[in-house]
């Protein structure tokens, strides 16, 4: 049949398209794509990237040439009439429903994910046709999804996915039509299909956070690139490409090319120069003159460079070289192919690179790209997406009237963004409020619009393309965030590779326990890090302040405050893991001493009473979070533990001004020895104790420099004078009495 429906009884128009039919409407299409590029339903391969309107869409098809034959005209019709047809009244009336009037691309590929396990299901149990399944069958379905031990809200989902096919029912051929679920029965739920394990726990807050033995050399590295390197990688990629825009085409070779290369080796020999060497991966094609230089053991010669720099074509250089014959007329061969950079950046006060080849161009300009991605995205707490779509100018000043610069980013946000009717805007829309963000963010910026001359700050055209896409192949202006996987892996292979040839074993970016780092992982780990920044460099430590003001300021007007949402979770762990620990070692007898330990043993306490041994609930962590009791600050690496009361906090510059405290959490970087909200435990001296020893081993250096060694002594009384405070003032807090 070659129309969209079939008529059937009073009217009732039944999905029933024929083989040229589009599969993606006219008003749904990504802007630009033609209509002989739209799939057709009698297609194999459907492409559903034509229903992203961002600019980092990629190829999304769905291959309908695996799915069992006995099914596959049923679920093709079901799946046209989800992207053609809206949702159906009876999917929004379901309780807590989230349902849209049109479903997204990744919606689509999910359901359609969905319709294929659940077929290929079908087809082991020789059940070839959808009338011939019940109620039973499907119950047997959630069972069978429940034993495999996916995530909860991955078997939801495939289950949700043939909820869909029974609301679409009245726009259904007969034979397409499925029994409503038995999940959907009045008074069930999913949950009492899918076992006990089965929980609707899902987003940011769910995300893996990255170890922080990760993370802080994964940042350092990031940091050193944007604020040391980028000039020197900057300029040897504008460099590189303009040799390589140099280059003539095999089909525009210069008639007097050849002439024009003999001329340059002829040079070379009388003035003592030397060839450009060959030192990148050999894998591409090698000229025939390669091909001899390997076979000879010799240096393989750079076409490339010296092509552009002649303004010829690559087999023009072969010849002239050819003619020099194996031994390259005598002519000798340098280490490289170094471009024209004066090189200035330092590691550790050396000079970081002897110079930049023209084969290292091109992967040093993505890894600094990576190093910016990792900055922007992880000190400002944008969603990958909303980082993806910034584009050039985006990064703005304000200076205020007390001199300080805030910094601010405007661009496109995509969650919750709806038009009149509900539906999400797939293209997203500009922020109304646009992100603050510290300086650091903004030199990110600013690097990466030195670095091309792109619109979008991560174009795909930064990427090293090997092969030409494929005809069927969308690829959009940007780059997708799972793109970025792999180049942070490479970037940590450099900055791993680099550390080892400056001798820094400290600055290695060892391998993440949960595995790859993912740019969702970014926004849950900075927020772990701002309530907890377990060890680390000083430097960072103030960064993590500044990161968490900028983070409120962004979010706290706004009536989704999704990354404070993120922020208060943590800190709420953050509380829970401090609590739990002074429960812990006051039942283990451990003594407390300094101006807040009364309070110290009573939120320990009270915290036991109300939230050991259970499982919290989002009320309950509010509740906790917002306690005035349990305010319980610990830092690893301060001797101290902050009970923090806002009224005492001299933490808090504007204590003295009179005004209604609002800090949040201690300022670390501002601890005043003298303030009301310390206390000490014996699990803080002994971590003195290990201070003091460790600043005796460093006093030991015969040639510590004098201010150093001065710098220490000072620590070294003022650490003493802490530990002999607490063994005369703690209160025993077990085996006092005999308890």
């Amino acid at each position: 049949m070659s129309t969209l429906y079939a008529t059937v009884g009073a009217a009732v128009a039944l999905v029933d398209p024929g083989p040229d039919v589009p599969v993606v409407p006219a008003q749904r299409r990504r802007p630009g794509v033609r209509e002989d590029e739209v799939s057709r339903f009698g297609d194999l391969r459907w492409e559903l990237a034509h229903l992203q309107h961002t600019d980092t869409a990629s190829t999304k098809a769905f291959l309908w040439s695996n799915f069992p034959a006995s099914l596959q005209g049923s679920f093709m019709r079901i799946a046209w009439a989800l992207i053609n047809i809206p949702t159906p009244d009876v999917l929004h009336a379901r309780l807590g429903a989230r349902s849209r009037a049109v479903i997204s691309a990744s919606t689509v590929m999910t359901t359609l994910t969905g319709f294929r396990k659940f077929a290929r299901w079908l087809e082991a149990r020789n059940v070839t046709r959808l009338t011939d399944v019940d109620q039973e069958v499907l119950s047997q379905y959630a069972a069978h999804l429940g034993e495999k031990g996916s995530t909860g809200v991955h078997e939801e989902r495939q289950l949700f996915a043939l909820t869909r096919v029974w609301a679409y029912a009245p726009h259904l051929l007969p034979e397409d039509r499925l029994v409503m679920p038995p999940w959907e029965d009045p008074g069930a739920a999913i949950i009492d299909f899918l076992g006990d394990g089965f929980s609707r726990d899902r987003g940011e807050n769910k995300e893996v956070v990255i170890h922080p033995a990760t993370v802080s050399p994964l940042l350092v590295w990031a940091l050193r690139c944007i604020l040391d390197l980028a000039p020197d990688i900057i300029d040897a990629h504008w460099a590189w490409r303009r040799l390589k825009l140099n280059i003539r085409p095999s089909n525009a070779a210069p008639a007097d090319g050849l002439r024009l290369v003999r001329a340059h080796l002829q040079h070379l020999k009388a003035s003592g120069g030397t060839l450009p060497a060959y030192i990148g991966h050999t894998g591409q094609r090698l000229g025939s003159h390669w091909r001899a230089c390997a076979a000879a053991e010799r240096p393989l010669i750079n076409i490339s460079f010296l092509a552009g720099q002649l303004g010829v074509t690559r087999h023009q250089v072969e010849t002239g070289l050819l003619e020099l014959g194996l031994d390259l007329g005598g002519l000798p061969v340098a280490d490289g192919a170094a471009l024209p950079v004066d090189v200035t950046g330092r590691i550790d006060g050396k000079v970081w690179a002897n110079a930049i080849d023209f084969t290292e161009a091109q992967s040093l300009a993505g890894h600094l790209m990576t190093a910016a991605l990792l900055t922007i995205a992880y000190l400002s707490g944008m969603r990958p997406e909303e980082v993806l779509h910034l584009e050039r100018g985006c990064s703005s000043q304000e200076e205020r009237e007390d001199g300080t610069v805030r910094y601010r980013i405007t661009g496109q946000h995509f969650k919750g963004v709806t038009d009149e009717h509900g539906n999400t805007l797939p293209q997203g829309e500009i922020r109304p409020e646009p992100w603050t963000v510290i300086e650091l963010v903004d030199r990110a910026v600013k690097v990466l619009e030195q670095l091309h001359d792109d619109r979008l700050l991560f174009p795909r055209s930064m990427t090293v393309r090997t092969l030409a896409p494929a005809s069927a192949e969308i690829r959009s202006e940007g780059l997708n965030p799972n793109r970025f996987i792999g180049r942070i892996k490479s970037f940590i292979d450099w900055a791993n590779a680099t550390a080892a040839r400056f001798g820094r074993p400290h600055e290695l970016i060892p391998v993440d326990p949960h595995g790859p780092i993912t740019l969702r992982r970014l926004r849950r780990t900075v927020a772990w890090f701002i309530y907890r920044r377990p060890g680390g460099r000083i430097a960072l430590g103030l960064q993590y302040g500044h990161v968490g003001s900028s983070l409120a300021e962004s979010y706290g007007g706004r009536t989704k405050a999704d990354m404070l949402e993120i922020l208060d979770f943590e800190k709420t762990l953050a509380l829970a893991d401090a609590l739990a620990e002074a429960s812990d070692r006051l039942s283990a007898g451990e003594a407390v001493s300094g101006p807040a330990a009364d309070r110290y043993i009573a939120a320990a306490e009270e915290f036991t009473a109300r939230y050991a041994g259970g499982f919290a609930t989002k009320g309950q962590m509010k509740a906790l979070r917002n306690n005035p009791r349990l305010q319980i600050f610990d830092d690893p690496q301060a001797l101290l533990t902050c009970n923090l009361d806002p009224y005492k906090a001299l933490c808090d510059p504007d204590l003295a001004k009179g005004t209604k405290p609002s800090l949040r959490a201690p300022n670390w970087n501002r601890c005043n020895p003298s303030c009301a909200n310390i206390s000490r435990t014996d699990t803080h001296m002994q971590r003195a104790r290990e201070q003091l020893a460790q600043i005796d081993t460093d006093c030991a250096d015969p040639h510590l420099p004098h201010p150093i060694r001065r710098r220490l002594e000072l620590c070294r009384a003022s650490t003493e004078k802490i530990i002999q405070e607490h063994e005369a003032a703690a209160r025993q807090t077990a085996g006092k009495d005999g308890t």
